[in-house]
This record gives structure tokens, C-alpha cells and sequence, in this order.
């Protein structure tokens, strides 16, 4: 664990689900593409090439998979932590501060019907 995880005690306060997603984090103008590593209601983990500023705010849009679809969600957050990956990128930690009317309960809704398929018994 890196120094900087180790200052933040709420890196583990809330169940993260591990899922890769297009993320998209838009900051001066611009949109920087990325993935992510693992998210929970209220905040999201991320791959992304360039750095980020402790607590910069800013806009992610999430491609939420629904089927053959893709729903894209726009969430206001602000970065929480962030390491220097061996390839690369930057790792980085983000709280989730405003959603769009309905969108905190269409992310909530996802993960926990990821967690369901997670349950399901093997056939």
C-alpha cells in the first residue's frame, strides 16, 4: 500500500465493486479517456494518463452497460488520492459530490444488480 493510501482511513469505508468501464473525465474543456478499476456509490477508482490536482473538481462520464445499450451518466466529483502507475498512468481515487436528478439511484441500482449476477449459483 503507497503512503498516500495509507493517509486517507476511508479508502475501505464503503464496499467497492471491481468493474471495468469507459469513464471519460472532462476538466478545462477537455475530455480525458480512461477506464475504471472499481467503484461504489459513492465514489470511483480509475486509470487515467496525465495527473490530476489533490481535490480538483471535476465532471466523469460513466458508460453504464445496459444490455446491447450504453447508458452515460454525468457525475460532478473531486480526486481523493492519486499513485503513479510502473505503465504509466495514475491511479486515481475519486469521490462522486453531484449527480444528475436520478442518476446516485441509476448507479446505486447497477451495482447492486451487478452483485446479484455475482450471486447467482452456476449452471
Amino acid at each position: 500500500m503507497s503512503d498516500k493510501k495509507q493517509q486517507y482511513d476511508f479508502h475501505k469505508r464503503f464496499l467497492r465493486k471491481p468493474v471495468e468501464i469507459r469513464v471519460e473525465v472532462e476538466r478545462f474543456q477537455e475530455g480525458l479517456a480512461s477506464s475504471s478499476v472499481n467503484m461504489s456509490p459513492s465514489g470511483i477508482c480509475f486509470d487515467v494518463g496525465e495527473p490530476l490536482e489533490e481535490g480538483e473538481r471535476f465532471k466523469v462520464l460513466l458508460y453504464i452497460p445496459r444490455g446491447k445499450e450504453v447508458e452515460i451518466l454525468k457525475v460532478e466529483a473531486r480526486m481523493v488520492w492519486q499513485d503513479h502507475l510502473d505503465n504509466g498512468l495514475f491511479r486515481t481515487g475519486a469521490a462522486f459530490e453531484k449527480f444528475a436528478p436520478g442518476d446516485e439511484r441509476r448507479i446505486r441500482g447497477w451495482l447492486l444488480e451487478l452483485n446479484r449476477e455475482d450471486k447467482k449459483p452456476a449452471r
